[in-house]
């Protein structure tokens, strides 16, 4: 499976290809510092609860290492159901559900609306929101948790990227709606693999069951004490990257609700390869079925500037299958 971020020997490349915060977390060196990595980490219990606390969550709430393991739990435990997702939209969903042998369908919608999904009973469907890689935020959402109650399919909702989205729709975490959420975007540790699901009670002994045993290591449960006490790198650092997608947007009439841009350019895979040879990596989005596109994460103030440089000898429009 093909995912962004830079490679051995592409370090010194600036990388857009992946998309999370471009800031570092001021308390990186105090959670390493205080990681206890001579004893096995029982954490989660603890954590967990402070998780619920400090996001004002009335439903279970079930660490995981990253929202990967939990899209793992989820085919594992509903193996035997058909499993849905769109073709353009993180492709581990269906990966895991065909290692697995499950059933599957796509929607070939690169942005489709409500009536697209055409959902069963015992469906699961896997739905990102802000879906990745177009950047759109579903307002819908609201509607399709409902939906999931009313016909007795699974919400496996995706929010990896909820941190970036100005506007938010509230909904109800039903009996039949899972949240799958990651620390790794917001706070620039992708290298680190921690989330949490936000889930019925009825389901969370089924995660725990499943998950690795100690799976986020204590660098996990340190820096996950340091995120519930921060009450202002994300706050400051969000703002800095509302700024820059505004400029971006405004500069080459693109549009997000996250911290990535979907640009169309005719080829992606050439495009991608001549930012390459300046010095710049962007994700091309054959991988998602859209050829002519590619994906690019929004960077500090200097670093932007070299990637709009660069896209002035490229042609840039918005694709015209996704509206905003």
């Amino acid at each position: 499976m093909e995912h962004g971020g830079a490679r051995e020997g592409e370090e010194d490349l600036i990388d857009f290809s992946y998309s999370a915060n471009p800031y570092r977390p001021p308390f990186l060196s105090r959670a390493l510092k205080r990681a206890r990595i001579d004893r096995y980490p029982y954490c989660e219990d603890r954590l967990e609860r402070e998780i619920k606390e400090k996001f004002g969550i009335d439903r279970e709430v079930v660490i995981t290492a990253g929202i990967t393991e939990q899209i793992s739990i989820v085919v594992n435990y509903f193996r035997k159901r058909r499993f849905v997702s769109l073709r353009s939209t993180y492709g581990e969903y269906l990966r895991t559900a065909r290692i697995q042998g499950s059933k599957m369908k796509i929607v070939n919608s690169p942005d489709p609306d409500l009536s697209a999904f055409m959902l069963e009973k015992d469906d699961v469907l896997f739905f990102a929101n802000p879906n990745n890689p177009t950047g759109k935020y579903y307002r819908y959402v609201k509607e399709l948790a409902e939906l999931s109650e009313d016909r007795g399919f699974i919400l496996a909702l995706d929010e990896a990227f909820i941190d970036f989205v100005d506007s938010r729709v509230r909904y109800e975490v039903n009996d039949n709606v899972i949240v799958m959420r990651s620390f790794s975007k917001a706070y620039n540790l992708s290298g680190v693999r921690i989330g949490y699901a936000i889930l019925p009670e009825r389901l969370a002994g089924k995660f725990r069951e499943r998950r690795l045993p100690w799976g986020i290591g204590s660098i996990g449960c340190s820096l996950i004490v340091e995120i519930l006490r921060d009450n202002k790198f994300l706050t400051t650092s969000l703002e800095k990257i509302r700024r820059e997608r505004k400029r971006i947007s405004a500069v080459t009439s693109l549009q997000t609700d996250a911290n990535y841009f979907l640009a169309a350019v005719g080829n992606g895979a050439y495009v991608k390869e001549k930012l390459r040879s300046k010095g710049i990596l962007v994700r091309d989005c054959a991988s998602f079925g859209l050829r002519d596109a590619i994906r690019f994460s929004i960077r500090k103030k200097r670093e932007n500037d070299t990637l709009l440089s660069a896209l002035d000898e490229i042609e840039v429009s918005p694709p015209d299958y996704v509206s905003f």
